[in-house]
């Protein structure tokens, strides 16, 4: 019998210019997450973060994975914002 690991944490941080608005950009930071059963997304050094990218996590992969607590740590104010609308409008 395997077991999920306990927790991923995944840093958003990119080089420096990229921004992280696609829905694409989302599915492969998600993909990385395996099957954990907590993701935390680190948020260090990222200044924005698209509506999509927001609601690709937040709304459709919550949705789709109810089992997996997703957290994230250290936004700024308009990250944290994205994040808190996303969620806001996940089932």
């Amino acid at each position: 019998m395997s077991s999920r690991p306990a927790e991923t944490l995944v840093a958003l941080a990119t080089q420096e210019g990229t921004v992280l608005f696609a829905r694409s950009q989302a599915k492969r930071v998600m993909a990385r997450c395996g099957q954990s059963r907590n993701v935390t997304l680190d948020c260090s050094g990222v200044e924005t973060i698209g509506p999509a990218f927001a609601d690709e996590i937040f709304r459709v992969y919550a949705n789709a994975h109810p089992e997996i607590e997703l957290r994230w740590v250290n936004a700024v104010p308009e990250v944290e914002g994205r994040i808190r609308h996303a969620r806001s409008h996940a089932s």
